[in-house]
């Protein structure tokens, strides 16, 4: 019995470290270049559209529905842009403003620009959401 109540407690150590291990080894992966729009709540709180299909591919793409997005953050593109009308028309580019820390090394997140670079803090330049209807990202070189 003494020898029991030990070997229980060395087991259930035993299947809990390869039961945990087992999750560390394997964890979901992010894409690593996508876009993320970001809505906002009656209550101010950010919500990712997460089911928007093509995200983590380069080029034009029209979301499903024109939709009111708060902010925009993409990584892994060499740049973005965002639109107001479909198939990325160049009349209708948004104008964003980064509002992290200055950069000193891309400028294009010291002043209002239509090319997002990689980040996660874009916002409109020209108020609190603006309507998007497409985007377009470039793939690094």
């Amino acid at each position: 019995m003494a020898l029991r109540a030990p070997l229980t407690r060395i087991v259930a150590l035993a299947l809990l470290g390869s039961l945990s291990g087992g999750c560390a080894q394997a964890p979901v992966q992010a894409p690593s270049t996508h876009i993320r729009f970001y809505t906002t709540n009656n209550y101010n709180q950010l919500s990712e559209l997460s089911l928007i299909p093509n995200r983590d591919e380069p080029g034009c793409h029209n979301l499903p529905l024109a939709l009111d997005i708060h902010r925009v953050a993409q990584v892994g593109f060499k740049a973005c842009a965002v639109y107001a009308q479909d198939d990325c028309s160049i009349d209708s580019v948004l104008t964003m403003r980064w509002s992290g820390k200055r950069s000193r090394t891309d400028t294009n997140k010291n002043q209002p620009t239509t090319e997002m670079t990689p980040g996660a803090l874009w916002l409109f330049a020209l108020g609190r959401e603006a309507a998007v209807a497409s985007w377009h990202c470039t793939p690094n070189a």
